[in-house]
């Protein structure tokens, strides 16, 4: 099995410590998580962007070098679905 990007892996522990703030604060915000790890609000959103599709396209972000190939290629997939036809 080969090692993730390290992008994919600080994306999925940014979502793992915002899933653990959330279950245990009911009041806790992304805005909350991007102050506790002195990071912006945009890069915290975006870790979590990618964590969650990685939940169903793990493999295909796995083949990209950069977050920003990875967030291109979410943000197409994205405008597919926004583009389907509801029948």
């Amino acid at each position: 099995m080969s090692e993730q990007p390290k992008w994919l892996e600080k994306a999925k522990e940014t979502y793992r410590f915002h899933r653990s703030k959330l279950l245990s604060h009911e009041k806790w915000t992304s805005v909350k998580t991007a102050q506790a790890l002195r990071r912006s609000i945009g890069s915290i959103s975006e870790d979590l962007l990618i964590a969650r599709w990685c939940k169903s396209h793990e493999k295909q972000l796995e083949k990209f070098s950069y977050t920003y190939e990875a967030l291109e290629f979410i943000r197409k997939k994205q405008r597919e679905q926004d583009l389907d036809e509801i029948e």
